[in-house]
C-alpha cells in the first residue's frame, strides 16, 4: 500500500513543533482533513483548510463554510471527492488550518511516496518534535498511534468525522474560557529543550567549558552563568532601547501570547533564555530572571544601556546610509537627539566601548568604517564613488527606525509596497520584513532590479497576472527613487533630483536599475557590489563563524 511521509510544522514556534507521519495514499482531502486533525489533536471539525500557495488553491468542506469564500488571487474547491495524488505528487507543501478557530495552523511538507505492504491503511507517526509543556499535543506518540490504529481499522471514516463533530460541539456548549496564568518556567529547563549544538554555541560565547559535557549538565552551566548579575548586565548592554523596553513589558505579564512583532523585539533575550517560548506561541519570563533583573536594574545601569543603544543605532545608520564616514558626522548624528548633546571627548569614549562589546564598525584615522564593507577593501571604491558629496544628516526619528527594521518602514513608498505585498501577494509579516530588507539592500547600494526578482523567485513568490505585475512596477521606481543611498551619502535620488534642479526621468521596469539616469555621474563609474552579498542569514564575511545578522550585520 502507497503512503504519504508528511512532516507537519506547527508556524510560529521556537524551537519547533512538529510530527513526521505517514498517511495513506488512496484517499479524499476530506478524509485527509480527518486523520490531520487527528494527527494533530484537534477537535474535529468540518471548517478544515488545505492552502497550496504556490497553485493559489484552498481546498474546503465548502458546505460547512459559514461565509463566502474570500475573493483574490486563490481558487477554493471542494476537498469531498478530490483524489489526494492530484496535487501530493507534484507540490512541495501546503498548509493546514481550522478557520474560524483560535488554533495554530501547520506548514505540511511532502516529503516522499512509500510503499510498505505489511502495514495497515491507517495513518501513523514515525517521529515527533515538542516543548516539555504543549498544551495541544498531550497524548504520547505511541499511545496516539494506537488510537489511530484502533480508530481508522476498526471503524469508518465517517464515524470518526461523525465522532468530531460531536466532541467539538460539546466543546462549544461548554463555552470553556481560556485562563491566563504563569507556568513557572525555568531557564535551566528552557535551554534544555534546544539541540546540543546551539547549547555549544551559547557556551562557547560566555566563556564555559563544555568539553565532556552532557546535554543537561550544558543547559545547567549556561543557566547558572546567565543568570549572574554580572553576564546579565553585560547582555543587557548590548541590548537595543526597544528590545529592553519590550523585555521591561514582558516582566509585568504572567503567561501571555506573544505576536511576531513580540518575538522580534523579544528574540535577544529569548536566546539567552530570559524569555521562555513555549509551543503554542506563548511566553514568559522566569520568576528567577525577573528577580536578578531587580537587582542590576538600577538608573546607571539604564542610563549606559541607552547611551551604548543609541550609539549602536548611529552606527547603523552610518552603516546603511554612507558605509564610511567622518567620526565628526556620526558625532552630529548622535548629538541631534534630545538628551544626548555630549562633548566629542565623551562621544569618542562611549564608541570605543561599543566597539569591544558590539565590533560592528572600526575607527581608522578619523573615519568610522562599517566592519561589512571591509571585505576586499570595498568601502574604498564606494568613498571613492561618493566624492565630495556632502553628508545626508538623518534625523532621529529615521535612525530609531532604520536601526529597528534595517530600511525606512515608515517611508510611504516602502510602506506601498509592503500593503502590494500583504494584500497582492498575501505574504506573512516576516516574510514581507525580509523582503523589504533586501530591496532596500540592494537598491541603497545600486543594485539592479534583476537581483531583486531573483531573490523574489528564490523565495518561491511569483505574480499571479500581468495586472500585478503592471502595479509592482511604479511601485517599485517610487521605492528606489526615495531610497537612501550609499553613492549620495544618504540622499535619495529624488532629493538629489530637486538638488539638481533636474526633473527625476522615469526608467522602465527592463531596464538594469531604477535609478533615475541623470543623476549617476557618466564617468568614473565604480562597481559597488561586494563579490558576494551579505543577507541577514548569511555567514558573516568578518569570519566569525556567526550568522551575518548576530554579528557584523546585528540589528541590520
Amino acid at each position: 500500500m502507497e503512503f504519504y511521509q508528511l512532516k507537519i510544522t506547527r508556524k510560529g514556534t521556537k524551537p519547533p513543533v512538529w510530527r513526521r507521519c505517514l498517511v495513506p495514499a488512496d484517499t479524499d482531502f476530506a478524509k485527509l482533513a480527518a486523520m490531520l486533525e487527528d494527527i494533530l489533536e484537534y477537535t474535529g471539525t468540518e471548517k478544515y483548510e488545505f492552502e497550496f500557495f504556490q497553485k493559489k488553491l484552498r481546498l474546503q468542506n465548502l458546505d460547512a463554510q459559514t461565509t463566502e469564500p474570500a475573493k483574490g488571487s486563490y481558487e477554493y474547491l471542494e476537498a469531498r471527492g478530490r483524489e489526494t495524488s492530484e496535487l501530493l505528487d507534484t507540490e512541495a507543501w501546503f498548509t493546514f488550518r481550522v478557520k474560524g478557530e483560535d488554533l495554530p495552523e501547520y506548514r505540511t511538507d511532502i516529503e516522499k511516496k512509500v510503499t510498505d505492504d505489511e502495514k495497515t491503511d491507517s495513518p501513523v507517526i514515525l517521529k515527533e518534535t515538542k516543548g516539555a509543556e504543549d498544551s495541544f499535543w498531550t497524548v504520547e506518540m505511541q499511545t496516539k498511534n494506537a488510537e489511530l490504529e484502533k480508530k481508522y481499522s476498526d471503524i469508518g471514516i465517517a464515524d470518526v468525522v461523525a465522532k468530531k463533530i460531536a466532541e467539538l460541539e460539546k466543546t462549544i456548549a461548554s463555552g470553556e474560557q481560556e485562563v491566563s496564568f504563569s507556568r513557572d518556567p525555568k531557564v535551566k529547563d528552557y535551554l534544555n529543550s534546544y539541540n546540543k549544538e546551539d547549547l555549544i554555541e551559547s557556551a562557547k560565547e560566555l566563556g564555559i567549558d563544555y568539553e565532556g559535557l552532557d546535554k543537561e549538565a550544558l543547559a545547567a552551566g549556561i543557566a547558572a552563568r546567565v543568570l549572574d548579575p554580572e553576564v546579565m548586565k553585560a547582555i543587557f548592554l548590548q541590548a537595543d532601547e526597544w528590545e529592553i523596553e519590550a523585555f521591561d513589558r514582558a516582566t509585568e505579564r504572567k503567561c501571555f501570547p506573544a505576536t511576531h512583532k513580540d518575538w522580534k523585539e523579544l528574540e535577544w533575550f529569548s536566546n539567552k533564555g530570559y524569555i521562555v517560548a513555549y509551543s503554542d506561541n506563548h511566553a514568559e519570563v522566569p520568576r528567577e530572571v525577573i528577580s536578578v533583573y531587580e537587582q542590576i536594574n538600577t538608573p546607571e545601569l539604564q542610563e549606559k544601556c541607552r547611551k551604548l543603544s543609541w550609539m549602536r543605532s548611529c552606527q547603523s545608520m552610518m552603516g546603511l546610509i554612507y558605509a564610511i564616514a567622518p567620526l565628526k558626522i556620526v558625532y552630529r548624528m548622535y548629538r541631534r537627539r534630545d538628551g544626548f548633546r555630549i562633548s566629542y571627548e565623551e562621544f569618542l569614549d562611549i564608541l570605543h566601548e561599543l566597539a569591544e562589546k558590539d565590533d560592528m564598525c572600526i575607527i581608522k584615522e578619523d573615519k568610522l568604517i562599517w566592519k561589512a564593507v571591509l571585505q576586499d577593501n570595498l568601502y574604498e571604491r564606494i568613498e571613492e564613488f561618493q566624492g565630495d558629496r556632502d553628508f545626508y544628516i538623518p534625523t532621529v526619528d529615521e535612525v530609531l527606525d532604520y536601526a529597528k527594521h534595517g530600511y525606512p518602514s515608515q517611508n510611504v513608498s516602502y510602506r506601498k509596497l509592503s500593503s502590494f505585498l500583504r494584500d497582492e501577494l498575501h505574504l506573512e509579516e516576516e516574510k514581507i520584513e525580509e523582503l523589504l530588507y533586501i530591496v532596500y539592500k540592494e537598491f541603497s547600494m545600486d543594485g539592479m532590479l534583476s537581483d531583486i526578482m531573483e531573490e523574489f523567485n528564490k523565495r518561491d513568490i511569483v505574480f499571479d497576472s500581468d495586472r500585478q505585475m503592471e502595479r509592482f512596477a511604479p511601485i517599485m521606481m517610487e521605492v528606489n527613487n526615495n531610497t537612501r543611498m550609499l553613492d549620495f551619502r544618504g540622499y535619495t535620488p529624488n532629493e538629489v533630483s530637486r538638488a539638481n534642479e533636474q526633473e527625476v526621468v522615469p526608467v522602465a521596469p527592463a531596464m538594469q536599475s531604477f535609478v533615475p539616469m541623470g543623476n549617476v555621474p557618466s564617468n568614473n563609474i565604480v562597481d559597488m557590489q561586494p563579490k558576494k552579498k551579505v543577507y541577514p542569514n548569511d555567514p558573516c564575511p568578518c569570519g566569525s563563524g556567526k550568522k551575518y545578522k548576530k554579528c557584523c550585520g546585528r540589528n541590520k
